[in-house]
């Protein structure tokens, strides 16, 4: 299942894949403010989504 976080304002995607990574790490690389609409981004997420089945 895809680890996928985006911008909150504008829904710019800064990391989609498979591995498990820190939000900060990946925000770090972005400078803390999304590229397209330079809202200044959070380590804390402001929600999260959990799509898929749930094994037994």
């Amino acid at each position: 299942m895809p680890i996928i976080i985006k911008c909150h304002s504008c829904g710019f995607i800064f990391y989609n894949d498979e591995q498990l990574k820190s939000i900060d790490e990946v925000l770090r690389q972005w400078g803390y403010r999304c590229p397209v609409c330079l809202s200044p981004l959070s380590k804390i997420p402001l929600s999260k989504r959990v799509k898929g089945s749930v094994l037994p």
